[in-house]
């Protein structure tokens, strides 16, 4: 699953890899749930702007929910826009 978004004039593309835990470490109880891999490119234009990131939740697990993958992402490629354009 693909979500398209836009923030400050750039481009935020955040995909969902559904995911098998590979350790207990990793899903810590879940047997299955979402990494996502974000990326932001420029409109016009269309360049990207660092290479794409893969994102999980805190305590290095899984996303359990695609809205919960999607709403970190989605906030953490603001973050990112919002250091760039800042500074």
């Amino acid at each position: 699953m693909q979500r398209i978004d836009w923030y400050k004039g750039f481009e935020v593309t955040v995909r969902l890899e559904s995911v098998r835990a590979v350790s207990k470490e990793f899903a810590l109880g879940r047997s299955s749930g979402y990494v996502a891999v974000v990326s932001v490119c420029t409109a016009e234009p269309k360049r990207p702007i660092g290479v794409p990131i893969r994102l999980v939740a805190e305590g290095n697990r899984v996303f359990e929910t695609e809205d919960e993958a999607f709403t970190a992402s989605f906030t953490a490629a603001q973050h990112a826009i919002d250091n760039k354009v800042d500074h």
